[in-house]
């Protein structure tokens, strides 16, 4: 596929970049869910159910890895103290209900690749894609070659 391409040759460490920040700037708790895992980059630092519709990407993922779309998980509400969604928000059709799997207290991390150019607009357009939905942190990520504009919703804000 056309991503695996990218990230074996351009995007690996980038991504690798990106989310070690984001570890760094979020309390994680268990159990995790990654929507749109890509080859497992989160996979390598903490333990997650990962998900993409990509099998060669899912066959490189460690640990737990399900075959699905984000717009039609396979999980019963409230399974996850922590979800991540890097880089593939903009593939869901109805954001907010990704909040409907989160446990009490649970986070939702959501981030949106940008650039020096275009960052305020993404970030603009990540909250409103979650508008009326209280935001607890916000941040960007700046790396040499891609940043990411992040938001972190907590299901005990709305």
């Amino acid at each position: 596929m056309l991503t695996e391409k990218i990230y074996d040759k351009w995007m690996k460490e980038t991504q690798r970049k990106k989310i070690q920040e984001i570890l760094k700037q979020v309390e994680v708790v268990q159990p995790v869910l990654d929507i749109g895992c890509g080859p497992g980059f989160l996979e390598e630092f903490i333990e997650a159910v990962a998900t993409d519709i990509d099998e060669e990407n899912l066959a490189k993922v460690k640990g737990k890895k399900i075959l699905a779309d984000g717009n039609n998980l396979p999980f019963e509400p409230e399974s996850f103290s922590t979800i991540f969604c890097i880089d593939t928000i903009h593939f869901i059709k109805e954001p907010k209900k990704l909040l409907k799997f989160l446990k009490k207290d649970g986070k939702l991390i959501v981030g949106q690749f940008c650039n020096q150019h275009n960052h305020k607009e993404k970030l603009l357009e990540l909250k409103n894609k979650f508008s009326n939905i209280k935001i607890e942190k916000e941040f960007l990520i700046k790396t040499e070659k891609e940043w990411e504009t992040v938001l972190v919703l907590s299901n005990n804000t709305f």
